[in-house]
């Protein structure tokens, strides 16, 4: 099988190319936006339908996005709402007339009702209600995603199947210290402090908002077995949306703490600037469904996951996206 991967140099895209060779049947190509071989402006159609005319795909996993953290988010809602529908439309059209059959599409919890009827939430739960106002650009632009290949699946017997990940964080992340998630932002700029602590006494290790918000993390390598899973694997046997997350729930604030002690920064000099927002406070999404499906799938720990992610980062320094 010869499987189209978007946003291949992203965080997860990076994931699965780290794990190919554990599927040598399959051809995996990774697209990207730079000039030059499998380089695709996925917002601009015809560079679009004319790549994927030149190629011959059996599947695809469209990963490509206009993705930050919650500021990002904030200051730009309206732009990640543009960049989004039009990539994914542009996508869908091409995987479509061009015969793509199957393929994995990805969504995020983020997109979920701000006030649900009940947590955690479901899959039948996407559209319930309004997302949070801090990301609704972003929100419902994967909200559509869901309705586009529901449709495409429902009118012309195609299998694209949407994967809901909770927070992802692993190798290969951006690190920017404006636009980043959580977990690479506050890593990246807990570093620069103890690179300046090195010379100078004292150091501002400080942490946005109240720590108070309750979040699920995902180690992205493990999303990248997932999806393959999914994908190229024969247990998911329908089109249906499907929440992937393990079992635990943490407030932010001890996630922040966990990443301290993986610095070796002491939690009693972490910070707390509660004039930032908090974003939403609770968006917690069930795996009830995943684990029937999958029940002897193992997740990585926040621990361990962080632990490898700092590792990485360190030893990366130099090449991380920023």
């Amino acid at each position: 099988m010869r499987i189209c991967v978007t946003g291949g140099r992203g965080m997860v895209g990076s994931c699965i190319k780290d794990i190919i060779n554990q599927y040598p049947e399959h051809e995996f190509i990774f697209l990207h936006r730079d000039v030059g071989n499998h380089g695709v402006e996925l917002t601009n159609k015809m560079s679009v339908l004319t790549y994927f005319s030149s190629q011959n795909y059996d599947a695809i996993i469209h990963l490509a996005a206009d993705v930050g953290g919650l500021y990002k988010n904030m200051d730009k809602n309206v732009e990640m709402f543009n960049n989004n529908m039009t990539i994914n439309q542009n996508i869908l059209e091409a995987a479509h007339k061009f015969n793509i059959q199957r393929g994995i599409f990805c969504l995020s919890s983020c997109i979920y009702p701000q006030k649900p009827s009940k947590f955690p939430m479901d899959e039948t739960m996407i559209h319930e209600g309004p997302p949070h106002p801090s990301n609704e650009g972003y929100a419902y632009s994967k909200r559509m995603l869901e309705v586009q290949c529901k449709n495409y699946n429902k009118a012309y017997g195609r299998e694209y199947i949407c994967v809901v990940p909770v927070n992802l964080y692993g190798p290969h992340d951006n690190f920017s210290l404006t636009d980043g998630h959580l977990i690479p932002m506050v890593m990246h700029r807990f570093y620069k402090n103890l690179q300046w602590r090195r010379n100078s006494p004292g150091g501002d290790f400080t942490a946005y908002g109240t720590g108070s918000p309750l979040r699920q993390f995902l180690f992205a390598p493990d999303f990248a077995k997932i999806i393959c899973e999914i994908l190229i694997g024969e247990k998911y046997k329908n089109t249906e949306p499907l929440i992937c997350c393990n079992n635990h729930i943490f407030k932010i604030k001890e996630v922040i703490e966990t990443l301290s002690d993986t610095m070796s920064i002491p939690r009693n000099e972490i910070n707390w600037d509660t004039t930032k927002s908090d974003g939403c406070m609770k968006k917690t999404v069930t795996n009830k469904k995943f684990k029937s499906i999958y029940p002897d799938f193992k997740f990585t720990n926040l621990k361990d996951g962080l632990e490898y992610t700092y590792a990485w980062f360190c030893a990366n320094y130099k090449i991380i996206r920023q």
